[in-house]
């Protein structure tokens, strides 16, 4: 079920150009194919564009990101090559250049950047807010933290975007476990609120364990500590409802400040006025 190149099978007696163009087999690039079924996952996406570079090729970008299973909000696909070529696979940017050995790694059986590599690409593109989203993604499956992503960019000080770069590492956070959750701590930070903890721990009087997605545990003197949570989908069915229920009123109970955020929220820059200057209130 993993791509290989047409040419090599048909000239090695695996099949032949009539049955690649049979029902049993799919073209996924030039003179690469598949068995037909095949699923459409990261590692097959991967594996495609490695075969057709004849495994020079180095997977970068969003779709490293993916391979390295982080939520990031970019799909496309970006390939880094030692030289150009005249015909490249649809929807696949190809870049040339060459990347030192030790940003370099395999998975899938493929080359690809490494996360922290992957992380400083990411940080380069625009919009800076989707940036961080990005960044955030590889740093929270791959355990980066800012010295990281700072240690790929100093070895790059003339890359395009850099400044940017190090912009991110300023505001980039590894606890935040999805897109949503940082674009909702960067609405509140880039309108000037204090920076917030993400995943902040506490202990209720259950003895389990609740972890806030963004918590301001110190607020000015007579306030409550205030937490905000991001409402996603798993939030929405009956039994999220339930928990969510349960869970904050054991925090009402240690007198947490809980405001729950839904994604209308975000999205309508109305509404996301209103929720910056509720937490204004409540944190200045």
């Amino acid at each position: 079920m993993e791509p290989f190149r047409a040419s090599d099978a048909v000239a090695a007696g695996d099949t032949s150009w009539g049955k690649l163009r049979g029902p049993g087999y799919l073209r996924v690039a030039p003179n690469t194919w598949v068995a037909a079924g095949a699923e459409q996952t990261a590692a097959l996406r991967v594996q495609t564009l490695s075969v057709w570079s004849g495994g020079v090729g180095v997977i970068a970008g969003p779709l490293a990101a993916l391979a390295w299973k982080a939520d990031c909000p970019w799909d496309d696909a970006e390939l880094i090559m030692p030289t150009p070529r005249r015909i490249t696979p649809a929807g696949v940017r190809v870049r040339v250049d060459r990347l030192p050995d030790d940003e370099v790694t395999e998975r899938y059986g493929a080359r690809i950047t490494t996360p922290a590599r992957t992380a400083f690409d990411l940080a380069r593109r625009t919009p800076f807010v989707e940036a961080v989203a990005a960044v955030d993604a590889v740093a929270w499956r791959c355990h980066l933290t800012a010295e990281h992503l700072l240690e790929v960019a100093a070895r790059h000080p003339r890359a395009r975007g850099i400044v940017q770069v190090r912009r991110v590492a300023e505001f980039m956070d590894g606890g935040a476990m999805s897109p949503q959750e940082t674009r909702l701590r960067l609405l509140f930070v880039l309108a000037g609120l204090p920076r917030p903890e993400t995943q902040y721990p506490i202990l209720l009087k259950s003895g389990f364990d609740a972890h806030l997605d963004l918590g301001w545990p110190d607020p000015p003197p007579g306030r409550r500590p205030v937490g905000a949570e991001y409402d996603g989908p798993e939030h929405r069915s009956p039994f999220g409802q339930g928990k969510d229920c349960l869970r904050d009123g054991d925090l009402d109970d240690l007198d947490w400040d809980i405001t729950r955020v839904a994604p209308v929220q975000l999205a309508v820059p109305r509404h996301a006025a209103r929720l910056v200057e509720r937490f204004r209130r409540k944190l200045l």
